[in-house]
């Protein structure tokens, strides 16, 4: 008996005669021009969609936390420290900016965006290509880079039409980096790290797993709640290499030493150590709630599923990219799929069990960004199922190790992530009542200046304000204006060894365009303050105060 050979239809063959001579000359190209190409390519598609998508100047849309970011940044450059709720990382990047911007984050926008996407951007690119070329050879890198730009773009078709404007308006400019929130900074640390982490299992060097944990430190250091990554790293490393994790841990130190500094000069405590409950209160019960746990619930993550199924095109594809992958991933390279697949679950676990994270409100995926790298690399995986496909990891390279370049890079990478953050909070004084420099109100700090220089007359009853105009280039802004009886707006609650936090509780009277207002408050003693807001829609009714005016108090009679 013979056995006949299969004959694939000519075209068939012709087309795998065209993938054969692309892939060989794709292989004769250097990487870096490669890549360089890609970078272009995102670089097109990110500033069509900031052209087209809705934004006011370089305002787009942005959560709220950021204003406690910035707000942060511009105290501690002028000698005040506000109660640190949020991460060290990204407040000290944004330093120097808050320092030639001054305290109006719109004024900052555009250096805060260049910086995103000409510097973290690119980053991001090369990693996500680094990860694959590890895991599955050049070719496979590519792939993965090209999916990193395409995919957030494809979510635009896939999101049903009520859902559209969620996706585009409120969660690809945060995926893309067109705002100044700490989300973005911390995923492109975090994938980063990831690169290092593989990169030190494949070539069994040291050097690789303490820049690892520079970067996962310094991602943890913007977002601290980014610290669940570090379950991927451990694992993968006690199973397969477990003299790394000495490395790892060690550069984790620098960044995790200036988050605790920052943390005990301005909460007063560490947070997991917080025991009076006013004192909980006042640093954001919410949020140490979540870091126990105690605001997620398996129901949350159910309804979120069920809300990807009503708004999305398919919610099973989702599902097939997440298990296919990660099984075409069980084939090809354990320590691979371990990692990635760890990375992904331990954050759809977190967050997608988080009472605050819904998909209606597109909140769910600004949470789950930090594993949005874990879920491109799952959907590049997916090919590698097909029979046929003989991808191969990258072999490892030698790398001489220079102990003085090693030196000089961990110095500069010690003085940066953590030095220069200490120093920025060891110059500063603690904010005190009872008019303090920066307060918060509905949920962000706001900085105050005398920028607006507000003036007050008081005629037959009537108080006419008037302060000088704001015009930042990058925005429209417009005005709301507050009153409350008597000399003081503010109301601080002493939190013993950390400063004071200070909320505004005067009442809006109303929003403006103009740099001028009138009322009729009646008789007494009555504070005005005006707030500079301004939202991506350039809505009055809509967003947040960005910045206050110094205070100014008439008395009627």
């Amino acid at each position: 008996m013979t056995s006949q050979a299969i004959v694939l239809p000519a075209r068939v063959e012709r087309v795998a005669g065209w993938l054969r001579v692309a892939h060989r000359r794709l292989l004769a190209v250097r990487p870096l021009y490669v890549i360089a190409a890609l970078l272009a390519v995102q670089w097109i598609a990110v500033l069509a969609l900031a052209l087209t998508v809705r934004h006011n100047g370089w305002i787009y849309y942005m959560g709220g936390d950021q204003l406690w970011h910035y707000g942060l940044a511009y105290q501690i450059v002028h000698g005040q420290l506000p109660p640190t709720l949020v991460g060290v990382g990204w407040p000290t990047i944004l330093a120097p900016v808050a320092a030639a911007a001054g305290p109006n984050l719109v004024s900052a926008l555009p250096a805060i965006i260049f910086f995103n996407t000409l510097v973290l951007m690119p980053l991001g690119l090369a990693c996500m290509y680094g990860i694959g070329e590890r895991i599955a050879g050049r070719v496979f890198g590519y792939w993965a880079a090209l999916l990193w730009i395409v995919i957030p773009f494809v979510g635009i078709p896939y999101a049903l039409h009520g859902y559209h404007q969620k996706w585009t308006e409120l969660t690809l400019p945060q995926l893309l980096g067109l705002g100044a929130m700490s989300d973005y900074p911390s995923m492109i640390f975090l994938l980063a790290g990831a690169y290092f982490c593989l990169r030190s299992l494949a070539e069994r060097h040291w050097i690789w797993a303490a820049v690892g944990g520079l970067a996962v430190g310094y991602a943890i250091a913007i977002k601290p709640s980014s610290s669940v990554f570090l379950v991927a790293p451990a694992l993968v490393y006690v199973i397969f290499h477990v003299r790394s994790l000495i490395p790892f841990a060690a550069g984790l130190v620098p960044s995790v030493a200036a988050l605790a500094v920052w943390k005990v000069r301005g909460e007063g405590n560490l947070p997991w150590r917080t025991s009076d409950h006013a004192q909980r209160l006042a640093l954001g019960a919410g949020g140490v709630a979540h870091r126990y746990l105690r605001s997620n619930s398996w129901t949350q993550l159910h309804n979120n599923l069920l809300q990807i199924r009503e708004h999305l095109w398919s919610d099973r594809i989702l599902q097939f990219l997440v298990v296919a992958g990660l099984l075409a991933l069980a084939v090809r390279s354990r320590r691979a799929a371990l990692f990635v697949g760890t990375w992904f679950v331990v954050f759809l676990l977190l967050k997608g069990t988080y009472v605050n994270s819904r998909v209606e409100d597109a909140t769910f995926w600004r949470l789950l960004m930090p594993a949005f790298p874990a879920f491109v690399l799952l959907a590049a995986s997916v090919p590698l199922l097909v029979p046929g496909v003989r991808a191969r990891a990258a072999t490892p390279r030698r790398w001489p190790v220079s102990r003085r370049l090693v030196i000089a890079g961990v110095a500069t990478f010690v003085a940066v992530l953590s030095l220069f953050p200490i120093a920025l909070v060891a110059a500063t004084k603690p904010i005190r009542g009872p008019r303090p420099a920066a307060f918060e109100i509905n949920s962000i700090l706001a900085s105050q200046s005398n920028a607006p220089h507000p003036r007050a007359q008081v005629a037959d009853g009537v108080v006419r304000l008037s302060w000088l105009p704001a015009r930042p280039s990058p925005g429209a802004v417009f005005y709301s204006v507050y009153r409350d009886a008597g000399t003081v707006d503010t109301i601080c609650g002493p939190v013993r060894h950390a400063p004071d936090l200070c909320e505004i509780h005067a009442q809006t009277l109303g929003t403006t365009a103009k740099p001028g207002f009138s009322d009729h408050p009646g008789a007494g003693t009555w504070t005005y303050r005006i707030g500079i807001s301004a939202n991506w829609l350039n809505d009055q009714t809509l967003g947040d105060v960005y910045v206050f005016s110094v205070p100014v108090t008439v008395t009627v009679h």
